[in-house]
């Protein structure tokens, strides 16, 4: 008989402040709330689990959260680098990006005395040339690429010239790159692993496409952003376009709710839990 192959998910979080999203940058709205409770919560969920996430920090204010990231690093879980600040790389030149990251990866592991191995571009914006200056400086992996033309902000990367094992995962000699897991609609791609496009989407048609995905693939990714867990109230969104307000608030009550059937689906089919970390030993 056949040996099934073995499913892997992986739990990741972003961890930014509230005013490093995008819109409420581009609002230019002094916001003192930071929203970073939504990260306890977050790992609260995934600790009753019993499944380890890899946090992606931005080295900037990582000083400022210490004891709140220590805690969860001797939980078990692991720390990746978010950048510098939440700035797309894209607008970065090569020569700025490399030293902003090789800074920004120095800070961390001094720091919290841990190997940074894994990278998230803010925004999933980045490109090829970048990609090679991680992989030079010595990351494992990185986990920016989303396959989904209409998000705003991101940057479609080509995987030319990188083996497929599987999925939205892609290799080059020893390094990995870890996309988004989409399933088609109608023919065309939808993310279904986390942001806001899991959080804002109707849960029956979300629940479906996850099933059927689940089902059918061995690899999957799921993301977050602190403030869409956070119990603090919502500052004051005056100057944002609607559209923006919506995203911001849009699901946020019942988040956490389709987080636990995310992970009841992933467990009925099969999926193991792992961090990015040990999956490129995998």
């Amino acid at each position: 008989m056949k040996n099934k192959k073995q499913k892997y998910a992986c739990f990741s979080i972003d961890v930014e402040r509230f005013i490093d999203t995008e819109c409420v940058r581009n609002a230019n709205q002094p916001i003192e709330q930071t929203m970073l409770d939504g990260l306890d919560r977050y790992m609260e969920i995934l600790d009753r689990h019993n499944i380890k996430a890899t946090m992606f920090v931005l080295s900037d204010f990582a000083e400022d959260i210490y004891e709140q990231l220590k805690k969860h690093l001797e939980n078990g879980h692991k720390l990746a680098l978010h950048g510098k600040e939440h700035i797309a790389p894209r607008k970065h030149s090569n020569e700025k990006f490399r030293a902003q990251i090789i800074s920004a990866k120095t800070k961390l592991e001094k720091m919290f005395d841990t190997e940074i191995t894994g990278y998230r571009a803010p925004h999933f914006s980045i490109d090829r040339d970048k990609l090679g200056i991680l992989n030079e400086l010595g990351f494992r992996y990185d986990s920016s690429r989303m396959d989904f033309p209409t998000a705003r902000y991101t940057t479609y990367v080509d995987m030319d010239g990188f083996e497929n094992p599987t999925g939205e995962i892609y290799k080059k000699e020893e390094f990995y790159e870890f996309g988004v897991p989409t399933q088609n609609v109608f023919g065309k791609k939808y993310p279904i692993s986390g942001g806001g496009y899991v959080r804002m989407s109707n849960w029956f048609f979300i629940n479906a496409l996850i099933k059927r995905y689940a089902k059918k693939n061995d690899y999957y990714m799921f993301y977050l952003h602190p403030f869409e867990l956070s119990k603090e109230k919502l500052p004051k969104l005056g100057k944002l376009k609607f559209y923006d307000k919506m995203y911001l608030k849009k699901g946020n009550l019942l988040y956490r709710y389709k987080i636990e059937n995310i992970i009841k689906i992933l467990k009925k089919t099969g999926y193991k839990f792992t961090t990015f970390e040990k999956l490129v030993n995998e």
